[in-house]
């Protein structure tokens, strides 16, 4: 009679969550009554919608998606999450060719998360529509350089940058500049003077450091042994010459730099070479490394460059990252470190078909502790089309002893046409 009961409570449950919209006002509802605790929360509300987004993109609707992030990065702009509903939002304005769209959507998660695990694939999105706009109008615009008066210009061209969230005093601003035209003419020279600003004794600003850095994580700069974009400039082959000297430069750099802010953007450029020996650098800092803030970097670095090599020929280190992710997710003791790591590998296309990465997920969430790293891998495993996934979604909704697990779980199940998930929903609605 007690089981009998306790599922009748169970089932009441999830007939309350389903039936009560989300946009109803719960302000009247004293905490002591028992009904406020079925109130669809505005959390469940985003998770929700942004399940729907995600799904949406899978199925190429991007303007239909658009509309899913869109009302939930307006109607939740406090969730925690709202930064990636911006980045997606984005990247669905892209995918239209609405890029002054795009463009108000990556301002505004720069502006608000500048730390953002999102942050830097948001740049390199910006870097990408800046080309599909000038492209647009001006067909003889060469890649990767902009004149004065933005028409691309093979004299006198500096580098386009992604626009910067660093502010610069004058005087920096055009030692900048100076850098980044140094850098398309002479990038040995520009490289050795790198070295020289990244000195202990140097007397540039933290800001000017900063941002001569940030030139660096352009997807030009990567390490793909092969030309980015048709038209570029300065061939990959030239450039990759200048690689071995940029890598061993900012290796220098992060080891004698003392600034917590300028050893994360080395780190940033680092990863970006995006070769072997740089890659393999960046992953085993992580074992070394004691502070949070330098972690994370190398968490985001790690899955921040993956945008731009999604739409490329990827390469061996494109695995190591990913492994190096997975490997966090497992050993990692700080849970916002693991959370982080989880949210980074799923910027990699088909990150859930990966050989193991489903049975890994599985088995942490059996053994973890932490509620909010628990709901975040239900959440992995929802956007997965793995069975195997939906079958340990249905587990947990089956056998879980808590009924908030239960229920984000059965919710995660929704977008299923397994029989047996449909099965084990409608005998739970008898």
């Amino acid at each position: 009679m007690k089981n009998y009961l306790k599922k009748i409570g169970f089932i009441l449950t999830i007939l309350m969550t389903v039936i009560i919209l989300p946009s109803t006002n719960f302000a009247g509802v004293s905490e002591n009554n028992d009904l406020s605790k079925y109130a669809v929360s505005e959390d469940e509300k985003f998770n929700r919608i942004f399940r729907e987004g995600r799904e949406l993109i899978d199925k190429e609707e991007w303007a239909k998606a658009a509309a899913k992030f869109r009302e939930i990065a307006c109607d939740c702009p406090e969730n925690k999450y709202v930064d990636a509903a911006l980045y997606w939002l984005a990247f669905c304005y892209k995918k239209q060719k609405m890029f002054a769209e795009m463009d108000a959507a990556i301002d505004r998660l720069l502006k608000n998360y500048p730390n953002s695990s999102w942050a830097d694939d948001a740049r390199v999105m910006k870097y990408e529509g800046r080309i599909g706009v000038v492209s647009a109008t001006s067909p003889s615009y060469t890649v990767g350089v902009v004149s004065s008066n933005g028409v691309g210009n093979s004299t006198a061209a500096t580098i386009l940058t992604t626009s910067s969230q660093i502010p610069l005093e004058r005087e920096d601003e055009i030692k900048l500049a100076a850098f980044q035209s140094l850098l398309s003419a002479e990038p040995q020279r520009a490289i050795t003077i790198l070295g020289d600003i990244l000195k202990s004794d140097s007397k540039a600003s933290e800001s000017l450091k900063r941002e001569i850095i940030r030139t660096f994580r352009m997807p030009r700069f990567v390490g793909s042994g092969k030309n980015v974009y048709p038209n570029e400039t300065v061939p990959a082959k030239t450039i990759n010459q200048f690689l071995p000297q940029l890598r061993e430069t900012l290796v220098k750099g992060y080891q004698t730099e003392s600034n917590v802010k300028i050893r994360a953007e080395i780190i940033y450029a680092l990863a970006n070479i995006n070769d072997e020996q740089s890659t393999n650098y960046v992953i085993k800092l992580y074992s070394s490394e004691e502070n949070k803030e330098l972690k994370k970097a190398i968490i985001n670095s790690l899955g921040g460059s993956y945008f731009y090599l999604s739409e490329t020929n990827s390469n061996t280190s494109v695995k190591a990252n990913f492994d190096k992710l997975a490997e966090i997710i497992r050993i990692e003791k700080d849970p916002e470190l693991r959370r982080l790591a989880l949210s980074n590998l799923q910027k990699f296309a088909g990150w859930s078909n990966k050989e193991g990465v489903i049975e890994t997920l599985s088995q942490i969430y059996d053994s973890e502790n932490d509620d909010e790293f628990k709901i975040s891998i239900i959440q992995s495993l929802a956007l997965s089309k793995q069975n195997q996934a939906t079958m340990k979604l249905l587990e947990i909704a089956k056998k879980d002893k808590s009924d908030k697990m239960r229920l984000e779980s059965i919710r995660a199940l929704r977008t299923s046409n397994n029989p047996e998930v449909i099965k084990f929903l409608e005998d739970l609605i008898k």
